[in-house]
């Protein structure tokens, strides 16, 4: 599941996936309670361009599952995504720069608000930026979770982690994992500054 959150279309309207979603102005950034992101990452274009790049191939084995890689989609209508998989199949991930939404986490913030997601869930900060786990439903007990980390106040970085077997590494704490995934592509997203 991707996160609850605003898009903009072609006209540069921002279109709701909550109520009354997308009503702020850029210059309004941050809104409806979400953090200011004090050390922004301010040039991601190259992660952009090679969104599966975020997780480096000598970052792997850091995860407690075998990655067997990553595919990018640049065009997606969220932004550039990166669907991994393990080599058992067990597990698999999406990264994502959420870059069609130009409101970082304040359109999660104001979609919580607004009743629209079922698992809000302000996590430990990933080297100062902030990061939520978000989703419009908790599904966490069957090994499903979103977690978003603020990289500028327009923009966020997201993961959404699915487990399929109750033996996975990731399936009692899914949160917790995409939340590791999260770090490990801020470090990378960071170092290129």
């Amino acid at each position: 599941m991707l996160l609850a959150g605003c898009s903009e279309d072609t006209g540069g309207d921002a279109e709701a996936e909550g109520p009354d979603c997308g009503h702020q102005q850029s210059a309004d950034l941050p809104h409806s309670g979400a953090p200011a992101v004090g050390d922004p990452i301010k040039d991601t274009s190259e992660f952009e361009d090679d969104i599966c790049s975020v997780l480096p191939e000598d970052h792997w084995d850091r995860l407690p599952a075998d990655i067997s890689g990553g595919e990018s989609e640049v065009d997606h209508d969220i932004g550039p995504t990166c669907r991994w998989e393990t080599e058992t199949g067990n597990e698999q991930f999406t990264t994502a720069l959420l870059t069609t939404d130009g409101e970082g986490l304040s359109s999660s913030y104001a979609n919580a608000q607004d009743d629209g997601a079922e698992l809000f869930m302000e996590l430990d900060p990933i080297s100062g930026h902030p990061a939520i786990a978000v989703d419009l439903n908790d599904d966490r007990e069957d090994g499903y979770c979103n977690v978003a980390v603020e990289l500028r106040d327009v923009l966020s970085f997201y993961v959404g982690l699915s487990t399929f077997v109750p033996e996975s590494s990731f399936y009692n704490d899914p949160c917790g994992a995409a939340h590791e995934i999260a770090a490990m592509a801020v470090e990378t997203m960071k170092g290129a500054r």
